[in-house]
């Protein structure tokens, strides 16, 4: 009888062994998953995070040269509008001194 208690302890012994090397690997499998998941979700969130910046770079850029030609083109207009003030002035200057 004393080697049927030895193999049955043998056999506890091994199927414990068993059952938390398949635990140990379960989680560990899991915890890989996990961090791998984990991983994914922030370089996706650090990608979003970029792009969305990068995005409102180009806009406000895009909106200040577009402002910035704006601007210039009203210059331009000024400018042009008193030239052609000064043009009459002149002109009726020269009208008035004939």
């Amino acid at each position: 009888m004393g080697s049927n208690h030895f193999f049955f302890a043998a056999a506890f012994f091994l199927g414990a062994a068993f059952l938390a090397a398949f635990l140990g690997a379960a989680f560990f499998a899991a915890a890989f998953f996990l961090g791998a998941a984990f991983l994914a979700a922030f370089l996706g969130a650090a990608f979003l995070a970029a792009a969305f910046f990068l995005g409102a770079a180009f806009l406000a850029a895009a909106f200040f040269l577009g402002a910035a030609f704006l601007a210039a083109a009203f210059l331009g207009a000024a400018f042009f509008a008193a030239f052609l003030g000064a043009a009459f002035l002149a002109g009726a200057f020269f009208a008035a001194m004939g």
